[in-house]
């Protein structure tokens, strides 16, 4: 019982120095601090998602909203469980939220570049088209437009004596 006695001796004082150093350290011991720690790990996944082209407003909204009710349970002790549970139900409904929104915004960026990509298209196409066809097109209309004018034509010297 000797060995085990000392075992069991040295083995809660690593424990005790161990939870010493964490806390020196400042190492998420508490609910709260993994609670902070989950936000700030969803908060690392909602970036990329912004990376990525999601709307994140609302999502970070969210979040915000959870870190102020954090801030709240730790200045009001008496609403401590209450609190942290409805930051607990923000953070997980983000972090539920973001695969939809990465979704979302990879979709718009293929819209877009699929828009950008059209109206190039077109510029090119109608910008062909108009030096092709353009001045058959403008020679056309413009005899069309003059074919009812007459020309007279005047001798010169008659032309010199009434200028």
């Amino acid at each position: 019982m000797g060995v085990w006695s000392v075992l069991v001796r040295s083995f809660l004082t690593c424990v005790i120095l161990a939870l010493l150093v964490l806390s020196i350290l400042g190492a998420p011991l508490g609910y709260e601090d993994q609670l902070v720690q989950s936000i700030r790990n969803v908060y690392s996944r909602l970036a990329e998602a912004e990376r990525r082209g999601a709307d994140v407003h609302d999502a970070a909204l969210k979040l915000k909203k959870a870190l102020e009710l954090v801030s709240a349970a730790e200045e009001n002790p008496e609403d401590r469980e209450a609190l942290l549970s409805k930051a607990r139900e923000l953070v997980q409904e983000v972090n539920s939220s973001i695969p939809l929104l990465i979704e979302e915004g990879e979709r718009r960026i293929f819209w877009r570049n699929v828009m950008i990509v059209t109206a190039v298209s077109l510029v090119i196409a109608f910008s062909g088209l108009t030096y092709y066809y353009g001045p058959r097109v403008f020679w056309n209309a413009w005899l069309r437009i003059r074919s009812r004018w007459v020309i007279e034509v005047l001798e010169r010297r008659r032309r010199e004596g009434e200028d």
